[in-house]
């Protein structure tokens, strides 16, 4: 076990608008979080893997009419700090990456849209029933799920990253009972 410290400094913002048709909130926070050991990078301070400078989320609900309401939320978040080899060598025949500093690389930005419309079937004092349909990541934004790296079948020799991704556009519709 390493035993080290860790600090965290931030600003969060956050507003919301609660009456009137069109409702929401807008929330950002800035922030940093950094770790320090003795005996990890060489002493050095260095980002916490779930560091993020930045992370946006913008909500919206509109209600049309007493049947009908639509809402929408955008996420941004900057991504997480994450250990790449920085390169290569051989000894024999074997390939031996090279890792120069923790967390010293970023995964890419996540970011994505989900839209959704919600159809109120009934509404009394003792229950209630409704329908909504979404779409998650509306436009189909091809999310760094992981990132994992190569030799390049075009080019031997060289490395590639591979980036997975999990989901793309995800359509759902559920039924709501209330009771």
């Amino acid at each position: 076990m390493v035993f080290g410290t860790g600090t965290s400094y931030g600003a969060e913002l956050f507003f919301k608008k609660k009456t009137g048709k069109f409702t929401g909130w807008v929330s950002y926070t800035l922030g940093t979080t950094k770790l320090q050991f003795d005996e990890i990078n060489k002493g050095l301070a260095f980002p916490a893997k779930q560091d993020r400078t930045h992370d946006l989320s913008l909500v919206g609900m509109y209600k049309l009419n007493k049947k009908w309401s639509l809402s929408s939320t955008w996420v941004f978040q900057t991504g997480n700090a994450v250990t790449f080899p920085s390169g290569k060598y051989t000894i024999g025949e074997q390939v031996v990456s090279y890792f120069t500093e923790r967390n010293g690389y970023r995964m890419p930005n996540y970011h994505r849209l989900d839209l959704g419309a919600t159809w109120m079937v009934k509404q009394t004092e003792k229950y209630e029933s409704s329908w909504t349909f979404s779409v998650y990541n509306a436009y189909n934004h091809k999310n760094a799920y992981s990132i994992s790296f190569k030799e390049s079948e075009t080019n031997p020799g060289y490395t590639e990253a591979v980036k997975l991704s999990l989901f793309g556009i995800v359509p759902s519709v559920s039924w709501n009972f209330k009771f």
